[in-house]
């Protein structure tokens, strides 16, 4: 009798635990997704004032002064959409600006229909520096073809997360600009992500949306454009292994 109630006591102390492990789990997604909505809501405050303080430079470029003491609002609002996304932008020790992207902040942020709402805005209204969509893009790129799609909704034969059709052609727009390009750095890390989700067998989170579809196929053809003289052997390979993983899924 002691003996069974010693294992009782502990399952049930086994199944405390397992309780309280899922309750902290679900607390920390919870601080997670309200951070996140935090951050949207800074980025979208930042984004309209943007919009706002461009319409005031362009009206009044012909004072030098009112223009130059607007700019110190731009750079404070640029900083406050870049942190909505995970952007940060640094001086390395040759004094040259680097950008950098937290993925998991990038991620929080995507996860979120109002989220990617907003990327997709920032990147077609050009409210978002061009080189920060370019850095951010890979990753973008990496978070979206993670996931799988949806079930169908309404008959809808090619489902999509809220937001997500918006955010996919506006990061289609963005590889497809000829001036300023998207640099064959950017379009080798776009296309390597592909290949990791290709590689663990997700090929068909890609394949299953037209829209997804879409940007794979303007980075793979602006890569035969772009990544030219010292990208061209590198781009080859990644395109080779590329094709194969297609191949070999596509025949399954």
């Amino acid at each position: 009798n002691k003996e069974k109630l010693a294992d009782a006591q502990a399952n049930t102390g086994g199944e405390s635990k397992v309780e309280s492990d899922y309750e902290i789990e679900q607390q920390r997604n919870r601080v997670q997704m309200w951070k996140a909505r935090v951050a949207i809501d800074k980025g979208y405050t930042a984004f309209l004032s943007l919009a706002e303080l461009r319409r005031l430079i362009q009206s009044n470029s012909g004072a030098p002064q009112l223009v130059n003491d607007l700019m110190s609002d731009v750079k404070s609002n640029v900083d406050l959409m870049h942190a909505s996304f995970g952007i940060s932008v640094k001086m390395d020790s040759d004094g040259n600006r680097k950008t950098e992207v937290d993925k998991n902040r990038l991620g929080s942020t995507l996860s979120l229909p109002k989220g990617r709402e907003l990327c997709a805005r920032a990147i077609e209204g050009g409210i978002l520096p061009h080189q920060s969509a370019c850095e951010m893009l890979p990753l973008a790129l990496f978070n979206i073809f993670s996931r799988s799609l949806p079930p169908p909704r309404d008959g809808a034969a090619q489902p999509t997360a809220d937001g997500e059709e918006r955010l996919l052609r506006a990061l289609t727009g963005l590889v497809l600009t000829i001036q300023p390009s998207v640099e064959p750095t950017v379009l080798c890390r776009s296309l390597d992500m592909t290949i990791s989700i290709g590689s663990a067998g997700n090929l068909s989170h890609i394949t299953g949306s037209r829209v997804r579809m879409e940007l794979l196929h303007s980075i793979l053809s602006r890569g035969k454009v772009v990544c030219n003289d010292a990208f061209s052997d590198v781009w080859a390979e990644k395109e080779k292994t590329f094709m194969q993983i297609l191949s070999k899924q596509g025949g399954k």
